[in-house]
Parts: C-alpha cells; sequence; structure tokens
C-alpha cells in the first residue's frame, strides 16, 4: 500500500474518513442495508439534483454535472465488508449510467480495493500458534530413559 500516489491516497482517506452531508440532498448519513438499496439512494440523488437544477437552469450538461456529484455524495461509506460492496455496486451502476466518469470509476474501485485489504488486514482471525513436537505428543529424544 506503500505505492499510493498522494492523490489517491487523499481520495481513500476522504472516502473512508467523510463527514456527513450539511447539503439539503441527502448524502452519506443514511446508510442503505443491501446493494438494491444503496444503489437506489445514489439513483435517488441523481434524479432529485438533475430535476432540481433542471427548475433553475435548463442546461443538461450542468444539470447532468450536478446530478452526478450527488449521485458520488449518496454513495455508502467503505466502512465495512458491505460498506464496500455496496460501494464497489454504486460505483459499477453509476458508470454504466454515466453518473461517474470512467476515469473517475477506476480511481473509486482501487479505493474501495485498498479499504478492502485494510479490513480484511485488520480483521484477520489470530492464527494459533504451530504444535511443537511435544505437544503432539511426540518424544523427540533419540535415547529415552526407560521406565522405573
Amino acid at each position: 500500500m506503500d505505492h499510493l500516489s498522494a492523490e489517491s491516497a487523499r481520495l481513500l482517506d476522504s472516502l473512508i474518513h467523510q463527514a456527513p452531508s450539511t447539503s439539503p440532498i441527502p448524502g452519506r448519513a443514511a446508510r442503505p442495508a443491501g446493494t438494491k438499496a444503496a444503489i437506489r439512494r445514489c439513483d435517488a440523488a441523481w434524479r432529485r439534483a438533475f430535476n432540481a437544477c433542471m427548475e433553475d437552469d435548463d442546461n443538461e450538461y450542468i444539470a447532468a454535472d450536478q446530478a452526478s456529484e450527488a449521485f458520488r455524495n449518496a454513495m455508502p461509506l467503505l466502512d465495512g465488508y458491505d460498506g464496500v460492496r455496496n460501494f464497489i455496486a454504486c460505483v459499477a451502476h453509476g458508470i454504466l449510467i454515466d453518473a461517474i466518469p470512467r476515469e473517475k470509476g477506476g480511481q473509486l474501485l482501487y479505493a474501495a480495493q485498498v479499504a478492502m485489504a485494510i479490513f480484511q488486514r485488520d480483521h484477520k482471525p489470530a492464527q494459533a500458534a504451530p504444535l511443537t513436537p511435544q505437544a503432539k505428543g511426540q518424544n523427540l529424544d533419540p535415547h529415552p530413559l526407560p521406565p522405573h
């Protein structure tokens, strides 16, 4: 993980340690329970932002740009296995519907990969020490004493 660029490290840090959104558009405060719920949440944020922008300004390009930001802000936190799984699902969906540019999607997927590796490393179960021959009940003394 030492090979992260400064930009990737900042992106990962901002995704993992994000403050609650103060935007009127719901952000990351509520966490969807599953993948479908996470995608629905991101889609709903995109639609709300797009429609609000189109009411104020008839420019679809600006509306789509603001909607894409709302989509990304509604994405789940990279918090635990479920959060990473839901985050990846939202990134993939966002790329498919052009809410997330492909290059940004690649960065987000890499951040999810790094977060998952850190999560797995931090939650790896402790391994038991290998049994010594004595613990296995074997006597390694080449010249055992006869029993008395």
